[in-house]
């Protein structure tokens, strides 16, 4: 699926469920259209043969009724697949659907039927109403959807009217009818569990992403705080004797005391979790960055770091931030680049913001960031979001490869290393 996303375009979850749900309805479409030409065909056919071989009903008028039953359940279900209006549309567009060919039916009933056959449903009939119970199934809420299994069943069961005189067409009916309904809601409900299990993921992702930045923040924001309450508990010592001295304190405290803050501010929205090992297991940001350098070798690409500006400055949770999108980045890349000889990861600090590109020249897809192994863009996305920031994942502009960017504000440096 890889030759449909667009080059050098950042590609979410969202955006491939949104290809294969054009596909499906594309899908759909031709499925059905092919399936009423076939009846067009067959009912053209049908005229050709000779009366006196002829087993089925008088010819008639009434011959093309089934041929245009189809067609409207056909219409009706190709605007729910490509309009995919709301629940209640879709929910009375079902019915509308299901209740055709019943209204055909009742119409078919009166008239005699041929010597070994009647007005049977239509292929265009059959998968239309197949189609639009897995439609149902995946939009609507379970009350609309078995309101609309009941009227297919009915639907289904009004095939003996269009044989009403041929009493062993209708052995069997009901059981044949109860077992098409369910296997026409099959999909839609596998689908629609899949849908859901896939959201569930993403919100975990999300969740865990948050509560690792909260843990973070928590150890930046005590950090801070302790160095306040040291520097004000010696303030109180020097004030009076050195007033000089106390004026150089307060500035810093000032500092400290506005990162914390802004530290504070962003983990009052996230929980706190259990202690774990710290990011950068207590080494800077560089230092943790150049842990993930690696020599090619037992068929494992190059990983190279470049560092420029002062990585090392930054606050904890950007910092943070930094390592734990090359970490996963760089880990995407070793799963699923294929053939890839190098992987890059660039960091550069300045101008009040923080870049980051991790790319490979592998022949990797989407799959690793879009549900097929896991769910790492919804992470670093994530994450870059609660700083202010952003992340994306996607081919490369230019070149085989993938490429993972994040720009992070930076807040809290002196203004000289910002410039």
């Amino acid at each position: 699926m890889r030759w449909l996303l667009p080059r050098g375009r950042a590609v979410s979850p969202a955006a491939v469920d949104r290809i294969r749900s054009w596909a499906l309805s594309g899908g759909a479409v031709v499925l059905l259209g092919w399936a009423w030409v076939g009846d067009l065909l067959n009912l053209v056919g049908a005229r050709q043969i000779p009366a006196a071989v002829w087993g089925g009903p008088p010819r008639s008028d009434f011959n093309v009724l089934p041929v245009v039953s189809g067609a409207v359940v056909v219409a009706v279900v190709v605007g729910l697949v490509s309009l995919r209006p709301g629940r209640t549309a879709t929910a009375a567009g079902a019915v509308v659907a299901a209740a055709v060919p019943i209204a055909a039916s009742a119409m078919l009933a009166p008239l005699p039927t041929g010597e070994y056959f009647g007005y049977p449903f239509t292929t265009a009939e059959l998968a239309g109403l197949l189609l639009v119970l897995a439609v149902v199934a995946f939009r609507c809420a379970p009350l609309p959807i078995v309101g609309v299994a009941a009227v297919a069943v009915s639907a289904l069961l009004s095939d003996a009217l269009r044989n009403i005189d041929i009493p062993e067409s209708s052995e069997g009916l009901l059981s044949t009818a109860v077992l098409a309904v369910v296997l026409g809601l099959a999909p839609g409900l596998y689908l629609r569990w899949r849908d859901d299990q896939r959201r569930s993921q993403v919100a975990r992702a999300r969740q865990e992403e948050r509560l690792s930045v909260a843990r973070d923040l928590h150890d930046e924001v005590a950090h801070k705080l302790t160095g306040i309450v040291v520097q004000a508990q010696a303030l109180r010592y020097i004030a009076d004797g050195t007033p000089e001295r106390a004026q150089a304190v307060l500035p810093e405290i000032e500092r400290s005391a506005g990162q914390a803050l802004a530290s504070m501010r962003r983990l009052v929205a996230t929980l706190r979790v259990a202690e774990d090992a710290p990011v950068t297991d207590g080494r800077g940001v560089t230092e943790a960055l150049r842990g993930l350098e690696q020599a090619p070798g037992a068929g494992l690409p190059r990983v190279d770091v470049t560092v420029s500006g002062p990585v090392d400055d930054l606050p904890a949770d950007v910092g943070a931030a930094v390592v734990r999108i090359s970490q996963e980045a760089v880990t995407n890349a070793l799963r699923h680049a294929r053939d890839a000889t190098d992987v890059t990861v660039n960091v550069a600090v300045g101008a009040g913001q923080a870049n980051l590109e991790v790319r490979d020249n592998g022949q990797g897809s989407a799959s690793s960031f879009t549900g097929g192994g896991g769910h790492g863009v919804v992470g670093m996305a994530e994450r870059a979001r609660l700083l202010g920031g952003e992340a994306s994942a996607g081919p490369a502009r230019s070149g085989p490869g993938w490429r993972v960017r994040a720009e992070l504000p930076v807040s809290g440096l002196p203004t000289s290393e910002k410039a």
